[in-house]
């Protein structure tokens, strides 16, 4: 998905002659879609269980990355990306979901940090680079190839890999049972500071050109340094004896990331400040997603991933379009970035006033709620 994601602007530019209203119409397209199908998507993970909703949908990702090759006009790469949205949103969905099914209790804090930052370099840093290595070599046609190859390869690790398959057979379908209110707080601290996101994934690449960069992937290769460095800050963060307070760090450092990229206006405070958003990213993913799922069952982990990532999709979304119309009406990227500085700071608000407060309240009431489920386990077989 890395592949196909990290090079699509400029995919968009190079084959239609897209400007950087297209890029952004083109982007938000696909995150659009997921918006509105991730609800759906938890509750099925809940209800049909892990494995089979993943491998139909990494199915419908390689056949729809193949199909980006056959467009001759940008309304049917548009047509295209909207319908990926609907796989990728049970993708992502899943995978957070199976992996907290997977990492006992009390690791969770360790096992979220370290298969956050596992997942984020291979999206943000491996996948990338080895797209644009491979633009240079060949060209779309074989990028697009490979990614569908590689999802293939993701299908048979799933079948392969041995779990609970939860499933909540009794739960009917209603706009009650597709979100996971307990959620929201953290969903919301989450989803105003992905209004920052699009400045990695889809502009880095073209404000790199636009800095003078030769080469896209230099952005991605400082994020992957500031994600792994995000490792060494957590284990003295979320330490057994660090307040929860302690957690807006992650959200201090996006800031002051964005602010280096956005002020500077260098090559310097370009690659300096994106060390800075990959740590603040590294952890606030790792972090708040973990204390989201603390409050829930774990047959209401589905619906708590989707309630997560619908929010973070809504800010992601006007982040795209709000990084694209001042970077064509300013003249320069760099103040979509200050943007996205001075809007961090209200998620560190929300944090430190409303969800703290009410995550320490709810883990104090503790989990009450009882929904029968069906666990098929692989192990046991």
């Amino acid at each position: 998905i890395a592949l196909v994601n990290s090079t699509f602007s400029v995919y968009t530019v190079q084959q239609f002659n897209g400007t950087p209203s297209d890029v952004s119409l083109v982007s938000s397209l696909m995150i659009i879609a997921s918006l509105f199908f991730r609800p759906i998507a938890g509750f099925m993970i809940d209800r049909f269980g892990r494995r089979i909703t993943m491998a139909l949908s990494l199915g419908a990702t390689a056949l729809i990355s193949l199909a980006f090759l056959l467009p001759k006009s940008i309304l049917g790469l548009i047509l295209l990306r909207l319908l990926m949205g609907i796989p990728f949103a049970m993708n992502t969905t899943g995978n957070a979901t199976l992996r907290t099914d997977l990492i006992p209790e009390d690791k969770r804090v360790d096992g979220f940090n370290i298969t956050t930052i596992a997942i984020m370099l291979s999206a943000l840093v491996i996948g990338p680079n080895l797209a644009y290595w491979i633009l240079d070599l060949s060209g779309f046609g074989t990028l697009f190839s490979i990614a569908a190859g590689l999802l293939l390869i993701a299908i048979a690790n799933l079948l392969l890999l041995k779990f609970d398959d939860i499933k909540t057979r009794s739960v009917t379908f209603s706009i009650k049972e597709i979100f996971e209110p307990r959620a929201f707080w953290f969903a919301l601290v989450l989803g105003i500071t992905f209004i920052g996101w699009p400045g990695v994934m889809t502009y880095g690449p073209l404000y790199s050109l636009e800095l003078g960069l030769s080469f896209g992937g230099y952005f991605f290769l400082a994020y992957g340094g500031g994600l792994l460095f995000s490792r060494f800050i957590s284990n003295h963060i979320m330490g057994d004896n660090k307040p929860p307070a302690f957690t807006a760090f992650s959200l201090v450092l996006v800031i002051i990331g964005h602010s280096l990229i956005g002020f500077l206006n260098s090559k310097v405070g370009f690659l300096t400040g994106a060390v800075f958003i990959g740590a603040g990213y590294g952890m606030a993913l790792s972090i708040f997603k973990k204390m989201a799922y603390d409050l829930v069952e774990p047959e209401r982990r589905g619906r708590c991933g989707a309630t997560i990532f619908v929010i973070q999709d809504i800010g992601a979304t006007i982040g795209i379009y709000a990084y694209g119309f001042l970077a064509e009406s300013l003249g320069s990227f760099s103040y979509s970035y200050m943007m996205a500085a001075v809007i961090t700071i209200v998620p560190l608000v929300i944090l430190l006033l409303v969800a703290l407060p009410d995550y320490k309240r709810q883990n104090t009431a503790g989990l009450s709620q009882n929904i029968p489920v069906t666990i098929e386990s692989d192990i046991l077989k």
